[in-house]
Parts: C-alpha cells; sequence; structure tokens
C-alpha cells in the first residue's frame, strides 16, 4: 500500500458462521493485534448480553464483546479457536470476539459504499459495505463508534481505564502467598503463613464428631481436630467424601492448630494485591477477596479465624488432648507456632522417582504454559519463561539427573525457586505433598547415574506418602544447583534489556 496513495485504505477481516458465512472487516488501523481465545475468557455475572466476559492479555484485563450477539446472530456459541481482535476506541482497549480471521486487504475507496441509513436500525453497527471480486464478494465494515451504544459509553470506559492505569502507575506492586485448594467444585486460598503442613488424610477418630468437625487424626503424638471443609463452607453438604487427591492443611489461627480436610490441594501462588478484588460490604467478613486466574476460574481467599469463631471452644478441647504414648519432646516441638515455610517443611514431587525440595526455596507452582525455546539450545536447560517481566530459566529435572522424562504426565508443574539473588524455574511431572520431617539424613553413596550431581543431593529424608510405606527421598539442594551447575550469573528483566515477549494468556498455550 502506497502511504501516499489517499485512495487506498487497508482493513483485517473476520468470520462469523452462521447458515452462511458472513465476513466483516475493521481498519486496519484500529486493530491492535488477534489472538486465539481458547477457554481464557472469564464470565462477569450480572452483565450486559452481549459481553461475552474479560480476558487476560499481559497484565491487562480487556472485555469481550460476542459479536453473535452484538450483530443478532441466532447462534451465539464459539468453538476453542475463535479469535479475539482486540481494537482501540478513543484509547479503550476491547475485544471483539469472532469464529476466526481471514486476512488482511487492501482495497480502493471506490469499492466501499456506504450503506443508506434508511436502511439501518439504531442500533446498527454496519456502516459500509466493500464489493470485491467483482461483486462476488462482499464485506461488511463494522463502525467501531456505534460499538457500545454510543458516546456516553465510550466515555465512561474511558474513565474507569484512566482511573485503573493511574491507579496502576502510583501504587507500588506487592504480592501475597496463597496455598490453593478445591472443595466442593470451587477453589479456595489461605495465606502461606497460616499453613504449617500439608498431609495426607490418616485414620480419623470420630469420637470428637460434631457439626463440621469431623474428629481428630494422631500426628506425632498430638491429636488434631479435624474438620471437614465442605461441611464449614455449605451447612448443606452431606458426608465426607475422599479420594486419593484428599489432603489435610494443618492451620494455626489464633494459637489454635486443626486440619481443614479437602478435595485437592492445587497450588502455592504469588497473587499481585491490587489484583483481589474485595466483596460488597456485606457483614460476612470470611473472605478477604476473590482473585481471577488468568487462565480462567475464580480463587475465594479465606479468613479462616472467622469461620471457625463459633466452634473455638470446640476444637480447643480436641486439640488439648495428647496420645498417651506422646513423647514430651516431639509434642513440645510441634506446639510451637511455625510458618509453613521453615526447615523442616518439603515440598515433595515426581521426576520418575521421588525427590523434595525444602519449602524455603519455593516462591510459587505455577503451570508450565507459554515456555519459549532459545535458539541454538539443547538439554535441560533450553528454555526460559517470562515470569512478570523477569526472565527465568526452566530447569528440566529429569534432564538434569539423567532420569526417564514422563512425556505424557497429564500434571507437570513448574516449581519457582529462589534464592537471594536468583530465581529458576523446576520442571517436574507431579506434586505430591507438603510434609514436614524435623530430621534429615547425610546422603551416602549414589548410583553412578547421579553421583555427578552428588552436591545437589546432599541429605535425605524418610517420606510416608499415603500408602503409608516408608521411603527415603534425597532433597535437591537448589543453592549448589544455582552456584555450581548453572550458568546465572545474570538475571534478566523485560525492561532492563529492552525485549519484547508476546506473552499470550497462561492458562491458554495454543494462544501463544
Amino acid at each position: 500500500m502506497d502511504p501516499n496513495n489517499h485512495r487506498e485504505q487497508r482493513f483485517a477481516t473476520f468470520l462469523i458462521d452462521g447458515e452462511k458465512t458472513v465476513e466483516f472487516a475493521i481498519r486496519a488501523e484500529d486493530v491492535l493485534e488477534a489472538t486465539p481465545v481458547g477457554d481464557a475468557i472469564q464470565p462477569l455475572p450480572s452483565s450486559v448480553d452481549r459481553l461475552e466476559g474479560y480476558m487476560h492479555l499481559r497484565d491487562d484485563a480487556i472485555p469481550v464483546i460476542n459479536m453473535k450477539k452484538r450483530l443478532g446472530f441466532p447462534e451465539t456459541g464459539f468453538a476453542a479457536q475463535a479469535k479475539v481482535a482486540v481494537v482501540a476506541i478513543h484509547g479503550f482497549r476491547l475485544g471483539l470476539l469472532f469464529d476466526d480471521i481471514k486476512d488482511v486487504l487492501v482495497v480502493d475507496i471506490d469499492t466501499i459504499d456506504a450503506v443508506h441509513p434508511a436502511l439501518q436500525s439504531t442500533d446498527s453497527i454496519i456502516s459500509d459495505l466493500i464489493k470485491l471480486e467483482s461483486g462476488r464478494r462482499t464485506v461488511e465494515l463494522l463502525d467501531l463508534k456505534r460499538l457500545l451504544g454510543g458516546a456516553d459509553a465510550i466515555e465512561q470506559l474511558k474513565d474507569i481505564d484512566t482511573q485503573l492505569k493511574s491507579g496502576r502507575e502510583t501504587v507500588p506492586q506487592t504480592y501475597s502467598r496463597f496455598v490453593v485448594f478445591s472443595t466442593a467444585g470451587q477453589d479456595y486460598g489461605v495465606p502461606v503463613e497460616k499453613v504449617q503442613e500439608i498431609t495426607f488424610l490418616s485414620k480419623i477418630d470420630d469420637a470428637f464428631k460434631n457439626d463440621s468437625i469431623e474428629g481428630a487424626v494422631q500426628l506425632r503424638g498430638h491429636a488434631i481436630p479435624v474438620i471437614n471443609a465442605a461441611r464449614l463452607f455449605r451447612a448443606d453438604q452431606e458426608g465426607l467424601s475422599t479420594s486419593e487427591n484428599t489432603r489435610v492443611l494443618i492451620l494455626n489461627a489464633q494459637g489454635l492448630q486443626y486440619g481443614l480436610i479437602v478435595d485437592d490441594v492445587r497450588e502455592i501462588i504469588s497473587i499481585p494485591d491490587t489484583a483481589i478484588m474485595p466483596l460488597p460490604r456485606t457483614g460476612n467478613g470470611t473472605v478477604s477477596g476473590i482473585y481471577e486466574r488468568e487462565a480462567g476460574g475464580n480463587i475465594m481467599l479465606i479468613r479462616f479465624e472467622r469461620l471457625i469463631d463459633s466452634q473455638q471452644h470446640e476444637l480447643r478441647s480436641v486439640a488439648r488432648l495428647k496420645s498417651d504414648h506422646a513423647d514430651t519432646g516431639v509434642h513440645d516441638k510441634f506446639t510451637q507456632a511455625r510458618h509453613l515455610i521453615t526447615a523442616n517443611c518439603y515440598l515433595v514431587f515426581s521426576i520418575g522417582r521421588n525427590f523434595a525440595i525444602e519449602l524455603a526455596d519455593v516462591q510459587e507452582i505455577i503451570e508450565p504454559h507459554a515456555l519459549m525455546d532459545l535458539p541454538g539450545t539443547s538439554g535441560f536447560d533450553g528454555r526460559v519463561l517470562n515470569l512478570r517481566g523477569q526472565i527465568v530459566p526452566v530447569i528440566n529435572l529429569a534432564g538434569f539427573y539423567g532420569l526417564q522424562e514422563a512425556d505424557q504426565a497429564q500434571d507437570k508443574k513448574l516449581i519457582i525457586a529462589r534464592n537471594q539473588r536468583r530465581t529458576i524455574a523446576l520442571a517436574v511431572d507431579r506434586i505430591l505433598t507438603i510434609f514436614k520431617q524435623e530430621q534429615y539424613q547425610q546422603t551416602p553413596s549414589l548410583n553412578p547415574q547421579l553421583s555427578g550431581k552428588k552436591d545437589t543431593l546432599d541429605r535425605l529424608i524418610e517420606f510416608i506418602g499415603d500408602t503409608g510405606v516408608k521411603e527415603h527421598v534425597l532433597v535437591i539442594n537448589v543453592q549448589a544447583m544455582m552456584d555450581n551447575h548453572l550458568d546465572m550469573n545474570t538475571t534478566l528483566t523485560v525492561e532492563d534489556n529492552n525485549i519484547e515477549i508476546k506473552e499470550s494468556n497462561h492458562g491458554n498455550p495454543a494462544a501463544d
């Protein structure tokens, strides 16, 4: 297209498949990008019908309009391969959901005919028709100024966007860490510092069963009252349902230790404090806020001390019980208040065999999406991750130790590990649990496969899994790995190195 030829205009075209495919055009200068959407759109309850929801795009929330609804099509659903055109309207970014993108074309203005006002309704957003291929192809041109229903709606959105941008510029970004678990189909989060241990569900002594209190479990000679999370959150839930994923979170609230039985422990996650949405003032106080995941789905952040207020007496009565065979020294150690991040806590995971890492070295656990291969490299350290603006090397632990990789593992995770100066991502097959172990042993001689990395495996712990079988698990020394085996003299950031990384939604790898 000749920039001096004012008779030519450039358009991007998009498709909607109804009984007959219809093609729509948007002026190319208004389209910032077009990206696959997958299942990354988060619905917004009580919104206008044409708003499909919000999608996350590089640390921003973009409202997405369902164009089938906006244009009055009878079928309004979209497949996973649908596309979102991100457009700019008076500086405000908005996503338009189509079935697919077709092309970008340059047309002569003589092929563009205005739609007569007498043929348009007050809600119409089609301003012109572009006639191509001797009239055999007709493209309908969208007037974005009419998309939201008038100037007032656009100005309201601009005001909101300005306020959000102003807040992001003036408020420093801080993060809070949460252990995320699921119960009865909903994900919940509890601050890391409230959790002392995550363990498997053992036999429950139901002599102390009362309402949501299922009874007590014995943990190192101490009786720990356990609560059924499903009954605690919803009184109409019946009974206790367990599976191989069932875990017990050992919590500490107001000096009281108790266990919470949950369906599954999902992850440890760092959440930007500015991304936590407060609840309207309801007088409830048990929920501190809601976090909307980038991959979709909400995490409800819980204040457990409020939830257990009415059961404090019963819980403390059970917590005072002690096994007849308890060792006093162990009991005294256990009853000291501890945070989750201690030298006695380990994250146990699998990479063909079970290993562990000190929980004090763990920043968070995330899904392995949006990983980037480094050109000209191969092996265990050939990829990197953009973690909120910091370029983090990804270490394939199975490859690092020369173990067989489980390519088909469905639960692969990235453990973000750190010290004071550096951060790495450890790719593992599966997270098993968080385990407290007061004692550890020095590692004896290792087989030739592992002996070359013995400095990174200098201790082992006795781990008892859900089968009750005791096994020796090697603990990875992350500091030794960073210092002795990884070339990590520099830490890259997007800002410091002027690197442009096109990062789509973390929960939708197909979109990258």
